[in-house]
């Protein structure tokens, strides 16, 4: 026999689906894609969504033949009009017809005895598959399949050989698998119509299908063999086409009747398949991508045609549909759907959905809600009219709460949560146990870890619904009961483990093992389950003792053994990486944890090795079941670079684009995804940008997403932490309440607003608004002394006492409003004061209480009794300096001399005999420092008297501004700040006091200090040249590095005692900003200088804004703004440090030296019209 049609189909094909390449997507499907395998994906024709998926159904009824067609099997039995795609439980096929000639055995038979029932062999080889267009050639009956569909209506055309016994044989007896038939009916209606329903039992228990077929020519004879077949006969010639059309209703026959007549009044197989074709092109050019990556393209478009399959249809063209009340609803004003795979697709598919298919949403979720007006509950795995309860947990809630939280309109909001409530205290399926125990015990309750973990989760979705909707003790009830779960985590195994009435564990417990549908889990085991709290992470780092614990946990779920142990393993346990199940989707989210505790590069890591692994194009390339869309739903989303890993959390994790461009069909336009510089290597995400803005978090809102827009990547091959991993839900003020705050300034409110008003980035607006007052809002204590001059004692921050360094630096940027606002210039005023007497009551000391109180580290020095005013007795330098450059700025800013009366000049004789002191001509002198301490550098050595210096005229300085002894004791930064400090207290001497003498010697200390700086602080570097080193002795040994401090060689041009343009001050701050300086630190969450005080890996945000300040690069510039930006632990303030690779762990909560001088930054970038897409 001639199988005359395949080179008709093959044309057919080429013309009516493969239109201009630029404009069809379909030529990038392979529907083969996951026959292979435990995919168990559908192959055959169908529209989007649509009630009809008309396909060949092979003999084999076993697990791997779920959707009736597997890539090993080429069996026929016939072609089904009703299939499920990628399921783990088999059912439909109905309504299945298949062409024959001669006689045969009406049975399904089996493949030893090819007389045994209707079957045939498949020619695979010259088998098509297309979206909306299937063709196969029938080896034992010469006869050519096409196959098209509309949403009701499957279309067949038979290209038969010449024969006298052509037929079409109706087979209403062979379901899906494990489906029975229970009540089936066929009638001739004239000489072309064939009518009948079938009715079933299985998974679905009670499944009606009705059906209206109607053949292109008469048939000669129609019969019936027994009930659930029949025979319609012809005579064919040689490569004659014959036609039907078979439409189906969940209702009656009338409404087939009506469907077909509505869909498919014509016999135009081409047009049809072209509509088909169209259909499918419409949907999957909503995402375009581009790529050079065929095969990573193929797998896209794939991925993104398994997901469109289902929901399905499931009413009439009128709207009538059977409802889960087993009664007939007639009319509905809403589109009704069916195959709701929740536990799988509430995690992926469905969130996709609510992007690429807002349009369908009020209909699936009115769907949904007239479920649970028939039913009592939400829907959890429905099929057909049945709900099947197949599956855990309560997975309806939390795609009706996705729906509310994200805004979808077009259902009633208060019903959906009153059926979103209603469900949630339901006690059915283990929820009572639940509700009784505060979770469900381990002996009562089959799966029970896996029930209640899952009811958690909905629970958390719950809450988030009722948030948006305003329902504050609903929101607050789920909220707390989403905790639920936490019963179950084992902190000495560090497992979550079954758990019975008495809160005894489950003994033996074993975290490998696996007895499917017979244990505490539910298709997987301890390893897998212990993460299924998304809704919860910071409940789950909390279990784990602090995020570091957890994500160690974490990162060993991917390096052990992936062995699966016991004797009845869950076959749906496999795509393994370690213990992670990728081919199951309790495992989906997994992967974005690492980006919600602020380690994104191993998201990024795992989940391109997962996209480019474990999905492949070839009939075995997914590494599980689909799951109606779930698994293929997961590879589109993350290709993007996102997931909705939080369920109803109403946004998109981001993990690492496969694609260098997408664009994205939404409701506002289009929605632009650009990967720059992506590669394989390239796949950490550097920082991303909003519509041309810098964004700094570390997932887009679904609000955000349908507006359309650009979200644009930058990618590099280092791991990177571009955004805050405590990123608050709102950018909440931060400062005390106003009658909380300690001192107040109109001035200071003013320039604040001008500034905020300016500022184009939220983030740092926030930011600048929290830390430039935060010096006056939380450290300035005003008063006034006898004499009714100001005094002013200011904290450090966190640590109640007053630093002359940090005070000095505090209130310095205040400074130049003072003009503007008398009050504050008083108080700046008072802070000088009160830091020349302190000076005059110790000039040794750095740091003083705000009264004789005796309160301080320690006595100080051995032999002698240390001032009750005085907190810390360590000798630094810049203790002087600071006061000195703040009572000139303010003097050059007000004019006012009233802060140089007496008390000021007997400052500056002990300051000026103090530096001749410490210059060491004399001998060491009486200061020493010793302490009791476990931190080498918070002594000195040699019982208190430091290292050995040669007198050489530089000065020494016992400890660094960091409050860290000195190594070499000439501390050149200081030293160069004392040189310009004691220069401006020469010109203050002269001009207000008339001190000529004292100006004098401050001018020759000065000059002294500046020539042996020349000589003894310059050495030659192997790579950078001449540079300054950080210590000398005197005697030729130099400490080579730099600490984040201030000062320090990096801020020396802030500080005004080097030119910016120096080049020994040149070499020296590339020098500090790389890896040979020894406190240089770089990792995911910046680069920038430490220091010992820390330790290793801890970055100073004061490193970057000094970097930043001392930059004419605007490049370098935006480096540091947003690192600082993106550094600050979600706190909305600067720290003292924070890790080069978690920001989130920093140190002191509280610096308010560090927050002013970054308000500083802002005022001084932004004057100078720095960074205007950031700044202003």
């Amino acid at each position: 026999m001639k199988l005359t049609g395949f080179l008709f189909a093959a044309a057919l094909l080429g013309t009516c689906t493969q239109p201009a390449a630029e404009e069809n997507y379909t030529r990038h499907v392979d529907p083969k894609i996951g026959t292979g395998g435990h995919g168990h994906v559908f192959v055959g024709a169908n529209v989007p969504f649509g009630l009809v998926q008309v396909g060949p159904t092979s003999i084999p009824q076993t697990w791997d033949w779920c959707s009736g067609y597997h890539a090993s099997d080429s069996t026929v039995i016939g072609f089904s009009h009703t299939h499920l795609s990628g399921t783990g439980i088999g059912d439909l096929f109905d309504v299945t017809v298949m062409p024959v000639t001669g006689e045969v055995t009406y049975a399904r038979g089996t493949e030893d005895d090819p007389t045994s029932g209707l079957w045939s062999y498949a020619d695979r080889t010259q088998e098509i598959a297309r979206p909306g267009y299937y063709s196969v050639p029938l080896t034992r009956y010469g006869i050519r399949a096409e196959l098209t569909a509309t949403a009701r209506v499957g279309l067949h055309r038979y290209t038969f050989p010449a024969s006298d016994a052509a037929a079409v044989v109706f087979d209403l007896e062979n379901g899906g698998c494990w489906d029975k038939a229970t009540e089936t009916h066929l009638a001739k209606e004239g000489d072309r119509t064939v009518t009948g329903w079938r009715h079933s039992t299985g998974w679905a228990k009670d499944q009606r299908v009705y059906f209206a077929a109607e053949f292109s020519k008469p048939f000669e004879k129609f019969e019936t063999i027994g009930d659930n077949y029949a025979r319609a006969s012809f005579r064919t010639t040689d490569g004659e086409q014959v036609s039907l059309k078979v439409a189906l209703s969940p209702v009656s026959v009338e409404g087939a009747r009506e469907n077909l007549a509505a869909e498919l009044p014509g016999w135009d197989f081409e047009e049809t398949a072209k509509a088909a074709d169209k259909a499918w092109n419409d949907e999957l050019s909503k995402v375009k991508i581009t790529t050079a990556d065929e095969t990573a393209r193929r797998i896209f478009y794939t991925a993104l045609y398994h997901t469109m399959i289902a929901p399905s249809l499931f009413c009439d063209v009128n709207g009538d549909y059977y409802g889960s009340d087993h009664a007939i609803h007639r009319n509905a004003d809403f589109t009704n759907y069916t195959t709701f795979s929740l536990w799988d697709t509430y995690r992926a598919a469905m969130p996709l959905m609510t992007v690429l298919h807002p349009e369908k949403m009020a209909d699936i979720v009115q769907t949904m809600l007239t479920i649970s007006d028939e039913q009592g509950r939400l829907p959890v795995w429905h099929l057909w009219g049945n709900e099947t309860d197949c599956m855990v947990g309560n997975p309806g809630i939390v795609a009706v709460a996705d729906a509310i939280v994200k805004g979808i309109g077009g259902f009633d909001r208060e019903k959906a949560f009153e059926a979103i409530r209603k469900t949630a205290m339901n006690p059915d399926r283990g929820n009572g146990l639940r509700m009784e125990y505060g979770y469900i015990p381990c002996e009562m309750f089959n799966e029970a870890v896996a029930y209640d973990m899952e009811y958690a989760l909905a629970d958390g979705a719950a809450a988030r619904a009722a948030e948006t909707l305003g329902k504050a003790e609903d929101a607050k009830y789920f909220e707390e009961r989403s905790h639920s779960y936490r019963n179950y985590f084992d902190p000495a195994t560090r497992f979550m483990r079954g758990r019975d009435s008495r809160k005894g564990w489950r003994t033996p417990f074993n975290a490998f093992a696996s007895t499917h549908r017979a244990d505490d889990y539910c298709e997987g085991n301890a390893w897998q389950y212990t993460w299924l709290a998304p809704h919860d992470v910071k409940g789950l780092e909390g279990l784990f003792g602090s995020r570091a614990k957890m994500i160690e946990k974490l990162d060993s779920l991917f390096t052990v053994s992936s062995v699966i142990e016991g004797g009845e393993t869950s076959p749906d346990i496999s795509g393994l990486i370690g213990q992670y199940a990728h081919g199951n989707e309790p495992s989906h989210h997994i992967l974005y944890l690492y980006t919600m505790l602020g380690q994104p590069w191993e998201t990024a890591d795992k989940v391109r090795e997962v996209l480019t692994t474990l999905y492949h194009a070839a009939p075995d390339g997914l590494s599980g079941n689909e799951d109606v869309g779930q698994m293929s739903a997961w590879y589109v989303l993350s290709s993007l670079g996102m997931y909705e890993a939080e369920p109803a959390g109403g946004r998109y994790w981001f993990g690492s684009p496969l694609f260098d461009r997408v664009e994205i069909t939404v409701p506002g336009g289009t929605f632009t995804i650009v990967a720059e510089n992506n590669s394989a290597a390239n796949k950490y995400i550097q920082r991303v940008w909003l519509n041309g803005q810098p964004y700094t978090k570390p997932w887009i809102g679904h609000a955000d997403l349908m507006k359309g827009g650009e979200l644009r990547f930058e990618m590099g091959d280092e791991p990177k932490v571009w955004y805050c991993p405590d990123e608050p839900e709102a950018y909440a003020d931060q400062r005390p309440a106003e009658e909380q705050r300690l001192f107040k300034s109109e001035a200071v409110e003013e320039e604040i607003a001008r500034v905020c008003g300016l500022l184009t980035n939220e983030r740092l607006r926030w930011m600048f608004a929290n830390c430039f007052p935060n010096t006056l809002d939380t450290t300035v204590h005003y008063g006034e002394d006898e004499a009714g001059n100001p005094d002013t004692y200011v904290y450090t921050g966190d640590i109640p006492a007053m630093w002359l360094r940090d005070s000095g630096a505090q209130v310095w940027p205040y400074v130049q409003l003072c003009k503007e606002d008398p009050a504050l210039r008083k108080m700046i005023a008072g802070v000088i004061r009160r830091q020349f007497k302190l000076i005059n009551i110790d000039p040794y000391a750095n740091a003083f209480n705000v009264g004789p109180t005796g309160d301080g580290e320690d006595v100080g020095y051995p032999g002698n009794d240390q001032s009750p005013w005085v907190f810390e007795r360590k000798w630094e330098i810049d203790s002087h300096c600071y006061p000195l450059r703040l009572a000139h700025h303010y003097w050059k800013t007000t004019g006012d001399t009233s802060v140089f009366d007496g008390e000021w000049t007997s400052a500056m004789r002990n300051i000026v005999k103090t530096l001749k002191e410490q210059q060491m001509k004399e001998g060491p002198g009486d200061y020493i420092f010793l302490r009791t301490t476990d931190r080498q550098l918070d002594t000195r050595c040699h019982v208190g008297r430091g290292n050995p210096v040669k007198p050489v005229g530089l000065i020494v300085s016992a400890f660094r501004p960091s409050d860290d002894a000195t190594t070499f004791g000439f501390l050149v930064p200081s030293n160069f700040m004392a040189v310009t400090s004691l220069r401006k207290a020469a010109e203050i001497l002269t001009a207000v006091n008339g001190e000529r003498e004292l100006a004098a010697e401050c001018t020759a200390l000065a000059d002294e200090v500046a020539g042996a700086l020349q000589q003894y602080a310059v050495v030659e570097h192997p790579e950078f040249g001449k540079i300054y080193a950080f210590e000398v002795d005197g005697f030729g040994s130099a400490q080579l590095m730099d600490d984040a401090n201030v000062p320090s060689l990096l801020a020396m041009a802030y500080l005004g005692d080097v030119e910016r343009t120096d080049p020994v001050y040149e070499n020296t701050r590339r020098f500090v900003w790389s890896e040979d300086n020894p406190y240089f630190w770089r990792g995911a969450a910046g680069e920038g200088i430490g220091g010992p005080h820390i330790g290793f890996n801890y970055i100073w945000p004061m490193s970057l804004i000094m970097r930043a300040t001392t930059s004419n690069d605007e490049k370098e510039i935006r480096y540091c703004i947003e690192t600082l930006r993106d550094t600050d632990g979600g706190t909305g303030f600067m720290h003292e440090s924070f890790h080069k690779d978690n920001p989130s762990d920093y140190t002191r909560s509280w610096f308010a030296w560090t927050n002013t001088l970054f308000g500083e930054l802002i005022v001084k970038l932004q004057s100078e019209g720095k960074l205007k897409d950031l700044l202003g």
